[in-house]
């Protein structure tokens, strides 16, 4: 009877009250190809993985980097700087490390100049590039190897769709002159909420009241500046307009 129970609950029609309703038949077996769910741990939210397109982005930067290198030079005066006769006691008067003419050495006497800064970070942002465009390169060729997906095009979606972002916050830029800091941040605060999804009453209720808590901190008690000429505001009373232009 144990037999019998066991399988008869591996056949799929036991999931269904009326056998029309079951998508397979007695012999087909369902096999789900959605990945199981894993654990997230807290140290794999910072866990560096190279994946689709970072081949791309890995060439970018290092043009980049590359890009800056080469205009050091003339960005920084050094194309033009004329440098002494004994260069060397020259470098160590700069560190601090040499006394020329009698005058004080002060340490760090180098580190004052405007070139030495962008030097100091491409020293680091120039072998930082390249070795991770060779990391890059060795793991795409390896992925190639075993016939894993290295397009670029995912990638390239996921930041044409962040796009639309870009775009709510110009709008958003745009009508606080017409509507007014409160209107327009109630209205961009309430709408994201529910283009991100959370599109219950509660979610909607939350996203409202969080943009007004925003407006109330950063304007009213903070008073950061906003446009003075708003159209909205133009149109109430002068006692309601001079109270909306100072906490709202």
């Amino acid at each position: 009877m144990g037999t019998k129970m066991s399988q008869s609950s591996n056949t799929p029609d036991d999931l269904y009250l009326f056998d029309e309703a079951s998508p397979l038949d007695g012999t087909t077996v369902f096999q789900s190809e959605c990945p199981p769910d894993k654990k997230v741990k807290v140290e794999d939210l910072f866990k560096f993985s190279r994946t689709r397109g970072d081949l791309e982005v890995s060439i970018v930067v290092a043009l980049l980097a590359l890009f800056f290198f080469a205009f050091f030079w003339t960005q920084t005066g050094w194309e033009t700087r004329k440098l002494p006769d004994e260069l060397g006691t020259y470098v160590a008067y700069q560190f601090g490390l040499a006394d020329i003419e009698g005058r004080v050495t002060r340490l760090g006497r180098i580190l004052k100049q405007s070139w030495v800064a962008p030097l100091l970070c491409l020293l680091v942002f120039v072998p930082a590039a390249l070795w991770n465009l060779r990391g890059s390169w060795n793991e795409t060729a390896w992925r190639k190897r075993f016939l894993l997906p290295t397009s670029v095009s995912f990638e390239l979606t996921k930041y044409a769709a962040a796009l639309e972002y870009v775009a709510y916050f110009i709008g958003y830029t745009l009508i606080v002159p017409i509507l007014g800091y409160l209107v327009s941040t109630l209205i961009l605060g309430t709408y994201l909420t529910w283009r991100l999804g959370y599109r219950g009453r509660s979610w909607i209720v939350t996203g409202f009241v969080s943009s007004f808590a925003v407006v109330v901190a950063f304007r009213t008690l903070l008073q950061i500046k906003t446009p003075i000429s708003i159209w909205l505001y133009d149109q109430l009373p002068a006692a309601t307009r001079a109270f909306m232009l100072t906490y709202f």
